[in-house]
């Protein structure tokens, strides 16, 4: 090699490493993500599959996933969600560890369109509003309406939601001090992981500092549903005009206090129902976007509307979807006759750990309340509470109980008739008694404890709890309008209570009341399962699922149903639609990025 050609090589190389140096001093870009539960996220990992078939999201399913259906990790993305869940961005940042929200294929796109590592941070919960838990400190205290202050000051007396006179000063302590908490704690949760961002990305290099290139917000239903803040906003559509006025406040003081001037804000709209929205959604989408449209916030504030990605086909199953789930979900399938019906034997599935659930046998006893405190109207939908036992009964779900006294029979264990309009009804085994609340014991025997999962399947009309050898496993505090057994999965914590041998379950449960009738009704059953890993990717399996639609549905629309968790206003619970949302408001920073 002559001098010319060794100058030559020496030359690129001090160029390449030249800038691998730059690349390294560059600052980090961090974007901060923030909302109530769509920006959680509810699109369950279940339903990815479905972005497969439409070529518009085929690419966001490859990155996601491996042809072999494995979950991939962003090697260049990590994320902070609310200080707890942090680490390489992948499926799994969503509401709950089985779901993705805008996060996922915003943090791939992103990183694609800046070519370098960078972090998110993520500061999301369900149920929040913007006139109150994100108020940011500029707008001032929270306001009533200038009609809702009209109609409190008619009625000092309160009715249908407005608080009696009295009782309107502690109203407004609660509410000035629940007024930005929220957004108190977004920057305190912000601030930490600035402060320590090796503790979330271990390979950043304080020295090369960092860049808040991006905030976005994704929120608003709970704003929407605020007619005391937003007079008739259903009808009005000049009604949410004051959720522009706060978003501008948000956005200036998340600036200031970030010390970030120049931070590109991408305003996520109200997307549910598409194009054909109406009402308050409707209008207060447009208020949402007329943020973008401030003089002082062009160029650095854009709306985009997530209506665009509204899979109207998907939507228009959803009372199907009702029928679906009936067969997917349910650890027994309750029959046209409200019999259960017997499952086939010859498809590997969930086992019984002791007798099935038909043949077990219950003691049990009813109690009705009698302290004054907790005694409610039977009108009342949710009933479901702790009411104070007699003394001979506190210790009633510990093993070493004498239930001797207790009347026996077979589950499920009712009373009245238990029907909803799109179910079959209940027909109980055993008489439940007159009590409101429901005692229950039985034993089994545990020969085979060998399973990769357990569960309980539970068939209650209101809140109930489980307990297992003693130990509580379970709780559920709400009400339930379709007669089904309910499979909820057990955690290890709950799973160490059960042992090989004699176990005993115990289960706690309230009836419920007809509104109309006040005549009571309700049934109470439940069992514990297990289930190995072959028989789980069996039961688990998309081919598995369509077969079990088959008896409700078309091919086609099954697996379009397949592609959402949810019939609600999560966006049907569709990784597919919250993929398409993560990729745009990842688009529409990378253009207006400074």
């Amino acid at each position: 090699m002559n001098n010319a050609s060794i100058a030559s090589v020496l030359a690129c190389l001090s160029a390449l490493l030249l800038g691998a140096a730059t690349a390294a001093e560059k600052p980090l870009k961090i974007y901060i993500l923030v909302g109530q539960s769509n920006m959680e996220g509810h699109g369950a990992i279940s339903t990815l599959d479905y972005m497969g078939e439409d070529p518009t999201t085929v690419p966001m399913l490859k990155e996601i996933k491996t042809p072999g259906g494995e979950l991939r990790e962003c090697e260049k993305v990590w994320i902070s969600y609310n200080g707890t869940r942090k680490g390489n961005l992948k499926a799994g940042y969503g509401a709950t560890p089985a779901k993705i929200g805008p996060e996922l294929t915003f943090g791939i796109v992103m990183q694609k369109h800046v070519d370098e590592p960078i972090l998110i941070i993520k500061n999301a919960w369900g149920g929040k509003s913007l006139h109150t838990d994100f108020r940011s400190p500029s707008a001032g205290r929270y306001e009533l309406s200038k009609e809702t202050t009209e109609q409190w000051a008619k009625r000092p007396d309160g009715a249908h939601g407005i608080p009696k006179e009295a009782d309107r000063p502690k109203w407004w302590a609660d509410k000035d001090a629940a007024t930005g908490h929220y957004y108190r704690l977004m920057m305190t949760q912000t601030k930490e992981v600035l402060k320590d961002i090796q503790s979330v990305y271990p390979g950043y290099d304080p020295k090369q500092g960092y860049e808040l290139a991006g905030f976005v917000w994704f929120q608003g239903w709970n704003d929407m549903c605020a007619g005391e803040t937003y007079y008739n906003g259903g009808q009005n559509p000049d009604a949410y005009k004051l959720y522009t006025q706060l978003m501008a406040h948000f956005i200036r003081d998340v600036r200031l206090e970030l010390k970030a001037p120049a931070m590109p804000f991408v305003i996520g709209t109200i997307g549910v129902g598409g194009d054909k929205a109406t009402g308050g959604i409707a209008n207060l989408r447009k208020a949402m976007a007329a943020t973008a449209d401030i003089p002082a916030f062009q160029g650095n504030v854009v709306a985009v509307d997530t209506g665009q990605f509204w899979d109207f086909r998907m939507a228009a199953l959803a009372g199907l979807k009702g029928k679906v789930d009936q067969r997917l979900r349910p650890g027994y399938m309750i029959g046209e006759d409200g019999r259960i019906e017997p499952r086939e034997s010859n498809v590997p599935g969930w086992e019984s750990i002791g007798l099935p659930v038909a043949q077990q046998v219950w003691r049990y006893a009813s109690v009705e309340p009698n302290a004054t405190k907790d005694v409610r109207a039977r009108k009342e939908k949710r009933r479901f509470r702790q009411i104070t036992l007699p003394e001979a009964l506190k210790e009633w779900h510990k093993p070493e109980f004498d239930d001797g006294t207790w009347q026996s029979g077979k589950g499920p264990v009712g009373k009245g008739v238990w029907k909803h309009r799109d179910f079959p009804l209940v027909r109980s085994n055993s008489t439940w008694g007159d009590g409101e609340f429901l005692l229950m014991r039985t034993t089994f025997d545990a020969k085979n404890l060998d399973y990769a999962k357990f569960r309980i399947s539970i068939m209650a009309a209101q809140g109930f709890e489980v307990y297992l050898n003693g130990h509580k496993i379970h709780t559920y505090v709400w009400w339930r309008d379709n007669p089904e057994y309910r499979a909820i999965e057990l955690g290890n914590e709950h799973v160490k209570h059960l042992k090989t041998g004699t176990n005993l379950l115990a289960v706690y449960a309230g009836c419920e009341y007809n509104r109309k009738t006040e005549e009571a009704f309700g049934a109470v059953d439940v069992m514990i399962e297990g289930i190995t890993t072959k028989n789980l990717a069996y039961v688990n399996s998309t081919a598995n699922k369509l077969r079990l639609m088959d008896k409700v549905c078309s091919r086609e629309e099954g697996k379009i149903i397949l592609g959402c968790s949810n019939a609600g206003y999560h966006y049907l619970g569709s990784a597919k639609m919250l993929g398409q949302i993560g990729k745009a408001f990842a688009d529409a920073l990378a253009r207006r990025s400074p």
